[in-house]
């Protein structure tokens, strides 16, 4: 007679998903609004860390030129390897949650590298090009070193290859290399048709959700501007990129639209497609979450 193993990390995600996005997968207008008023008044307080990693991080203050003052939570590492530089995802509302202090201690560890994750501001108090502006101002003054790594995560991923094509222009060389977790890629919605056909799959987000949410956080940038819809921008600045993305989300259409728009141009990205697998995946103890991790690492080793 044999029996099923069970999986502890995988039982905590299900619980975990369950509990966190089974009443935004359903969320009215009204829910939405409500969500939004709750971000901004989170968004506020401080961050704090998870007890497990407070002996691991620690804060400082980045002061932007713009007047905001950013929390970073850092972890030292080897000086002679590029820092990594995590964007947090939370569709661009919502600071990180454990999973995100959970994948940096991760990464940090078995990298041997020095990590850094800013908690950047967010919708709806703020909007796209503070944000930007903020962040290139923490990377391009705060970063002392000759190279750096950039992981972003769903609006963290958009984020991050963002901040990789404009230092691709200031600063030629300098991004060692971009690896992007189910990115949020295209704000015009331009692949809508095809996301439809994946909402079927994807559990965890909702559609008209993500477009109220995201024409809030472009504020006055059109749709099409690359610091929203990077997928419009500089595609060169991305060749021999890694993205991660499941079969079972939405935003795979994003993804799908950055690898064939890059191929038709000649360019390189390392396309990671994991199957049955949802947003985010790499973030949580699950099979294929490791699996990912192991990947990165070796890279970044």
């Amino acid at each position: 007679m044999t029996t099923n193993k069970i999986n502890p990390g995988k039982v905590f995600t299900d619980r975990y998903l369950k509990m966190m996005f089974s009443g935004l997968r359903n969320a009215t207008l009204d829910d939405i609004h409500k969500e939004l008023e709750q971000c901004e008044a989170d968004n506020r307080k401080p961050v704090r860390i998870p007890r497990k990693f407070r002996n691991f991080f620690h804060e400082t203050v980045f002061s932007a030129r713009n007047g905001f003052n950013m929390p970073v939570f850092h972890a030292k590492g080897r000086s002679d390897k590029a820092p990594i530089v995590l964007l947090h995802g939370g569709a661009f509302i919502y600071q990180p949650v454990f999973f995100h202090w959970r994948f940096l201690h991760d990464i940090a560890i078995r990298s041997h590298r020095s990590v850094y994750m800013p908690v950047y501001p967010k919708s709806p108090e703020y909007q796209c090009a503070t944000a930007i502006e903020t962040l290139l101002d923490f990377v391009e003054n705060e970063i002392q070193t000759d190279k750096v790594v950039l992981i972003g995560d769903s609006a963290g991923g958009c984020l991050s290859t963002v901040l990789t094509q404009e230092l691709w222009q200031r600063k030629p060389n300098f991004v060692e290399r971009l690896i992007t977790i189910s990115p949020c890629l295209d704000l015009s919605y331009s692949q809508e048709t095809k996301m439809r056909e994946y909402q079927n799959l994807d559990q965890l987000i909702l559609l008209e959700r993500l477009m109220t949410i995201t024409a809030i956080w472009r504020g006055e940038l059109d749709e099409c501007h690359p610091w929203a819809s990077p997928v419009f921008g500089n595609l060169k600045a991305l060749e021999g990129s890694t993205l991660f993305v499941g079969t079972d989300e939405l935003l795979r259409a994003d993804a799908e639209l950055l690898r064939d728009t890059m191929q038709k141009q000649g360019l390189q990205i390392d396309y990671q497609l994991y199957n049955n697998m949802f947003h985010t995946f790499p973030l949580f103890p699950i099979p294929e979450g490791f699996d990912a991790v192991r990947k990165i690492t070796a890279w970044l080793r």
